[in-house]
This record gives C-alpha cells, sequence and structure tokens, in this order.
C-alpha cells in the first residue's frame, strides 16, 4: 500500500493556480499590447494627449488638404473602434444569455428538493441582469467614442441597452417565470400532501 494520501481540495487548488496564471498572463499581454499602441500609434496615443493636428496652424492648401486626409482617418478609425465595441458587446452579450439558459436549463433538470431549487433560483437573479450590466457598459463605452465620432456612438449606445433590455426580458419570460410556476407548483403539492399526512 502507499503511503501517500490525496487531500480534498488539492485538484481544485491546481486548477485555481493555473486560472490566476492565466488570468494574471492575459492582463500582462494587454498591457503590453497597449503600451506597444501608444509608443506606435499617434492616432492611439492621441486618444490620451489629445488632438495634435487640431493644434497646428494651417498655413497652406497643401496643409488644408493634409487636415482633410487627417480628420477622415480619425473618423473612419473612430467607425472602426466603433464597430469593434458593439461587436465586442453583442458577443457579451451573447454569452451572457447563453450562460443564463445554461443555469437555467440545470436548474429546470435538477433533481434536488424544491425547496433547494427555490432558493438557488432566487441567487441565479444575477444571470438575469447580466444583459443589463453589459448593455451598460456599450453606453459608456459609446460616451468614450463620442468625442470622434457622435452619429456611430448613438448607434452603439441605443443597440447596445436595447439588446441587453431584450435578452434581460426574454430570459425572465422563457426561463425564469415557467420555472418559478413549476416549482410553486410543486412546492404547493408537497405541503398539500404534508398536510393530508
Amino acid at each position: 500500500m502507499s503511503n501517500e494520501t490525496k487531500t480534498p481540495g488539492t485538484a481544485a487548488g491546481h486548477s485555481g493556480l493555473i486560472y490566476n496564471i492565466v488570468i494574471i498572463a492575459l492582463v500582462a499581454v494587454i498591457i503590453l499590447i497597449l503600451s506597444f499602441l501608444y509608443r506606435k500609434n499617434d492616432f492611439f496615443r492621441s486618444l490620451f494627449e489629445g488632438n495634435v493636428t487640431a493644434q497646428t496652424q494651417i498655413a497652406s492648401e497643401n496643409d488644408i488638404r493634409e487636415a482633410a486626409k487627417n480628420v477622415e482617418s480619425i473618423n473612419r478609425t473612430a467607425a472602426h473602434l466603433s464597430f469593434f465595441i458593439l461587436m465586442f458587446i453583442l458577443i457579451l452579450q451573447a454569452v451572457a444569455f447563453m450562460t443564463a439558459a445554461k443555469v437555467f436549463a440545470g436548474l429546470k433538470r435538477s433533481a434536488e428538493a424544491v425547496s433547494v431549487r427555490m432558493k438557488k433560483l432566487e441567487n441565479a437573479d444575477l444571470f438575469l441582469d447580466l444583459p443589463l450590466y453589459f448593455g451598460l457598459l456599450g453606453t459608456v463605452a459609446s460616451f468614450i467614442v463620442m468625442s470622434f465620432n457622435p452619429n456611430i456612438s448613438r448607434l452603439i449606445a441605443y443597440s447596445s441597452t436595447l439588446v441587453g433590455i431584450i435578452f434581460s426580458v426574454i430570459l425572465r419570460l422563457i426561463f425564469q417565470y415557467p420555472l418559478k410556476q413549476s416549482l410553486i407548483t410543486a412546492s404547493a403539492e408537497l405541503n398539500g400532501k404534508e398536510s393530508e399526512q
């Protein structure tokens, strides 16, 4: 026989350590990318330092054309940034929706006691609000982009908030309400059987 004893939670401890290392590595990569962009990309740097081209004095037609090209370039970059923010928010919304659907499907299939499932259902309210939080994130991001392109930032604000509201309502109507109704009915039936005995 072996003298080795496995302590419970050792595997969980190792996976938690690996998870923390991955998170730290991701944060380090993001910081490196942002630092690189700040050093090498004038537009990215101007997001933090202000628009340097607006401070220069225009002296000739060539300078006017160059300034118009710079403005067009900034508008194009702002449009790309807005598009990526919108796509990121929509992906977050979809992930939140799928996560909530998985949680509620697990609660529906669970064989636990009705009282435990009711408590878990109350605890799962967070998943119903995630789309709203991500919609708010899109609205805040749109205010940041608004300084570059007000029209596109309105699109981000309206669409991300609208999608968040719609997803939250769908989650509540399709997943929460029927599950809560069935649990309430099952609880009432259990209480009725206990009172008969």
